[in-house]
Formats: C-alpha cells, structure tokens, sequence
C-alpha cells in the first residue's frame, strides 16, 4: 500500500494490518486465560485483535500477522483456525467466527520446527535470500532518499557504491571471519548508516536553504573520504585482526585499480592498516587515531577500578558507537570475553555522551523473561500522551542491554527477551498484556546491546534481531 500512488490505492480495498510477536508474550497472554482464584476470564492479545478482524466491515481487508517463530508450543492451538472451519475456539467457550476479510499471515525467518499439521495448512512464499534484493536496489533506494542539497552530488555517490560496495558484499563472507555472520543487506545499510551520520552536519538548515559555493567545494572534497571511511567501518567492523589485514589489503587493492581520487591511506610501522586512521578536516590528512584524543592523564583522586587509558582500539571503537548513537542508529558490540565491552560502553554513556541522551542499563541472564524485561523497561519511560511512551520529552535514552544472547532458549529455540526488542525495533512498540490489551508506542530509544560469539551459555541470536544493528568489533 505504502508504494502505490494516491491514484492506484482507490483502485484497492484498505487492508488493516494487526501484527503481534507471539513469542514476546507467554500462552497465556496470547491466548488469554482463567484466573483461578476469582475464575474471572482475561482475554489475551490475539482475542483481541482476531475478534476486531472479524467485526471490522467490508469492503476492509483484514490481516492478522504473527511476526515470530512459529513452533508447536503454540501454532498448535490455531488448528481450528487453518482449517475449513475457520473458528478462533477460546477456553472460554467463545467461539469466533473467522469473517471471508480476514487473512491469517505468519511472517518467519524458517520452518524448522513447525508441525506438519501447520505446514500442510498454509500457503508459502519463499524469499530467496540472495536474488531476491540485490545491492544495486539498495543503492538505488538509498540514492532516491537523498536530502535535496546533495542531490548534486548524486553521481558521483552512485559511482562510488556501485564501484566499492559490490566486490565488498562478496569479499566480506568469503574470506573474513565473523563474530557472528552477517548478510549482505546488512553490510549495505550499516555503510549507509554511516555515511549518512558523516553527511548530516554537511547539510544546511534549515535544509531548504541554499548553500554556498565554497560550502560546495568542501563537501565535494569530503563526500570521498567519508565514504570510504563509512565503508572501512560497516563492512570491515564486523571480524577480527586476521580478517582486518585481508580486508586491509582488498581495499587498497580496489583503490588503487579503480583510481580512487583520495590520498592513499599511509603506511607505517605504528599504523599499517586502514583501520588506524581517520580523516582530519583541519589538516586535510590521514592522522592515526591516537591523535585524535588529548593525551590521557589520570586523575589524581581516580579508584584503580575506574582508570581506563585509551588505546587505539578502544579509542575508535567508541568513536563508531558514540557516532552511530547520537544518529538514532541501533549497535551491536561483538568480541570475546574480556575485551572491554561493558566497561567502556558504560563509561561513554555515563560521561561522554551528550546531555539530551540518557542511559539506561539492562543486564541479562539465563533467566531473563520477556515479562520482567517488559516491566523493567516501562519503569524507565515516561508517558508521552495516550498509549505512546518514550524518553523525557526533548531527550532520548540509549538502553544498554548487557550479555544480549545470554537468555534461555526455550523448547524449540525462541528467546522471548530477545523476540520483545525484535517487535519493538520492527513495529516500534510493544502490547499491554494486562487489561485493558493495547499496543504501546514506543519513541526516542536507541538500542546498543553487547554480546559474546556463542558457546560457553551463550545462544545464537535470529537474525531478523541482528539485522537492525550496525556491528562493531573488539577484536
């Protein structure tokens, strides 16, 4: 609906499109249940939005999406409601009459654990993973996108993504080793991510305004820098040192065969690798890392504990989350145990981040459920205005959520912790699952989570989770 013209959408009926996780929530609360001390009946959410579905009139289209894993734990009970009845049965004893509007959709990354008796009752889409959105659509998406004051620089842009980003999709995979394994789509959008933070402050504002020429000039000279920079720290981010130096010598390779119209990156004993350095506006020059920070002296009243001298590494590596967080982009902190990860995360957010950002600290455990994560997190917002809750208005909150993949997986596999931020960064929200059942609006968060590679206690993550963030390595 949202790529059709006003013209073309009369020619259609209006489809309502009524979406829950059904693994962010218990059977229960989904469901609905007894209470057995009062045998009072609460309804869960999908009596809600089915019963809506059912009553809506025509000419409306009705879908009732279940975006999570579907498992027998639960698809089990929609039996009656795939097959030729078309009857939502409750414990209650209500029955609910599926109307000839209403469409039933599960949107899920695979079918590994659904039941024959699920499978054999729906009808399936495959989306190919590497055919189906290539990187040539996403650049000329991306490019479609840009703000009117860079339009003149569009050509060059184009010439530069569709040069560089490619033969990185394929190299990245291939010969780097992962943390975790990312997808392509993901590598894209982290690069424009980046570059879009890079690209920001180079507009005017308000943005309708006109800029001057040598405003022109100098963004011309920076578009290059930057994007090369955007791409060292989207695509080569995600891996460790051994796969830096291969990704290292891959870039120079590409820029020096296409002719890249930047200076070389330097070459030296301290700082061989492109990842070392950064671009200096002032200086028009590469400059390493270390000087881009005053040199570090501890102060004189500090605890042991609270003394961390930076290094390079540390250095850069909080650059890219501080850079990625204050453009409302979501980021994922991957590397081994003992590599600095919380410590340094925490000490950006609590003193160097700027005053409109506060943080909130969540920590998880094998324990963790979805409800006490829920509650956890509603204690923490304000009420904005009806069923819409976020940070204090003119102010943002960066949760950091801590041991991300830490979570018990449950019988078939899901994390329900993990599938609740998934349906906030999907559909921005989340549903009450106390009377009265509303969906939440959830504003003005952005999420950076650390994790270790799994094993040791530590679980896989779906990545239709990992998809939302851009990866930053401490190798």
């Amino acid at each position: 609906q949202r790529s059709l013209s006003p013209a073309d959408r009369a020619k259609f009926a209006k489809v309502v499109v009524r979406t829950c996780n059904p693994k962010a929530i218990t059977m229960n609360q989904l469901y609905g249940s007894f209470d057995l001390s009062t045998h009072e009946w609460s309804d869960g959410v999908l009596c809600i939005l089915f019963r809506k579905a059912a009553q809506d009139t025509p000419p409306n289209k009705n879908w009732v999406v279940f975006d999570g894993p579907v498992d027998a734990l639960w698809i089990e009970s929609m039996n009656t409601v795939l097959d030729e009845n078309k009857k939502l049965c409750l414990v209650s004893g209500e029955i609910i009459q599926m109307s000839k509007y209403m469409t039933m959709m599960f949107e899920v990354e695979d079918l590994a654990v659904a039941s024959p008796a699920t499978v054999s009752r729906c009808g399936m889409i495959y989306m190919e993973p590497s055919t189906n959105v290539g990187t040539a659509a996403l650049i000329k998406s991306w490019l479609l996108r840009l703000p009117k004051p860079l339009q003149p620089f569009e050509a060059m842009l184009r010439e530069l993504l569709d040069t560089y980003l490619p033969p990185m999709v394929e190299f990245v995979p291939r010969e780097c080793k992962e943390y975790i394994p990312t997808n392509a789509p993901n590598l894209v959008f982290s690069c424009f991510h980046i570059l879009d933070s890079f690209l920001k402050p180079l507009l005017p504002v308000p943005i309708t305004a006109p800029i001057q020429k040598e405003r022109l000039e100098e963004i011309e000279v920076l578009i290059p820098r930057y994007f090369f920079l955007s791409v060292i720290w989207s695509f080569g981010a995600t891996s460790g040192n051994e796969s830096r130096t291969k990704f290292d010598a891959q870039l120079r390779r590409l820029m020096t065969e296409n002719g890249a119209k930047v200076e070389p990156f330097p070459i030296t004993d301290d700082s061989p690798s492109v990842f070392d350095y950064f671009w200096n506006i002032e200086e028009n020059r590469w400059v390493p890392w270390m000087e881009t920070v005053p040199v570090y002296k501890v102060p004189p009243k500090a605890r042991f504990h609270e003394i961390l001298v930076p290094t390079r590494d540390s250095v850069r590596c909080m650059w890219l989350v501080e850079h990625l967080l204050t453009n409302m982009h979501n980021t994922l902190c991957v590397g081994p145990t003992g590599t600095g990860k919380t410590a340094l995360i925490q000490s950006k957010l609590m003193t160097e981040m700027p005053e409109k950002f506060a943080p909130v600290f969540i920590n998880f455990s094998a324990q963790t459920s979805a409800n006490m994560l829920q509650e956890n997190l509603m204690s923490k917002f304000d009420k904005r205005r009806k069923d819409t809750y976020g940070a204090p208005s003119g102010k943002h909150i960066v949760i950091f959520v801590d041991d991300a993949n830490l979570p018990q997986r449950e019988q078939y596999g899901a994390q329900p912790p993990v599938e609740l931020l998934r349906q906030y960064l999907d559909h921005k929200g989340w549903y009450q699952y106390t009377a009265p059942i509303r969906f939440q609006e959830i504003v003005d968060i952005v999420l950076v989570c650390a994790l270790g590679p799994p094993g040791g206690g530590r679980n896989p993550v779906t990545n239709r989770f990992l998809r939302h963030f851009n990866f930053v390595s401490f190798p």
